[in-house]
């Protein structure tokens, strides 16, 4: 009961607090075929990180977040994976934020159903 709560309200803060960004979300799969859909993205140019004591510092990348659970509800069978595989580098995943081509560079866990992914312009 608790984590559907949670989850419904990790949504209502993104929607609320955080301007969506159009993006399509491009993916190569295990056989070779790509896929593309498009996902709400929070868009910043140059990232912020915060470090376990609070301090912040600008990682001069690009960063996205996502919920976890929209990027699953469009490739469900990334579920099973650790979250911060959820969005492949090396060249298999790709963001296009406002018509430009951004390559994943990693992934991680932003709190409760969150997803950072830095990116590469």
């Amino acid at each position: 009961m608790t984590a559907r709560v949670f989850r419904s309200a990790a949504r209502v803060m993104h929607r609320t607090f955080f301007e969506d960004q159009p993006a399509t979300w491009i993916r190569a799969g295990e056989n070779g075929t790509i896929a593309a859909d498009p996902i709400r993205v929070t868009f910043a140019l140059e990232g912020i990180d915060v470090d376990a004591e609070g301090v912040k510092m600008s990682t001069g990348k690009p960063q996205a977040s996502v919920l976890l659970a929209d990027a699953i509800a469009i490739e469900p069978a990334r579920a099973a994976w650790k979250q911060k595989d959820i969005f492949r580098n090396d060249g298999r995943d790709k963001l296009v934020i406002n018509g430009v081509p951004y390559d994943v560079e990693s992934c991680k866990t932003l709190g409760y159903a969150f997803l950072q992914i830095d990116l590469v312009g």
